[in-house]
């Protein structure tokens, strides 16, 4: 089985120059090697969940930090059967 190193090619696809070397065994042996392109995508997933994952655990850390929250007090709301008068909307010390 031929091995190919290097292949060059004219704009016809003739091929100008090639670099091999005959190999008999295992085809698990003689290995294949993988270019940065063909690992982009796995390597932007891992980094994406390596991110979503620090995140989770800085929120996780944070929230045990500040302990569970407490419920704020909340001002009654506005009853919509009422009208609303001005003095309502102008006097700020009236509740």
């Amino acid at each position: 089985m031929k091995i190919y190193t290097k292949i060059i090619l004219d704009k016809n696809n003739k091929v100008l120059k090639e670099e091999f070397f005959e190999y008999s065994g295992v085809m698990a042996l003689a290995g294949i090697h993988y270019d940065f392109k063909s690992q982009k995508g796995n390597k932007l997933m891992e980094k994406q969940a390596k991110r979503e994952r620090k995140l989770a655990e800085r929120k996780a850390k944070r929230l045990a930090k500040e302990g569970p929250k407490k419920e704020e007090d909340k001002k009654p709301e506005l009853d919509p059967n009422t009208a609303l008068s001005l003095d309502f909307l102008t006097n700020p010390n009236k509740e």
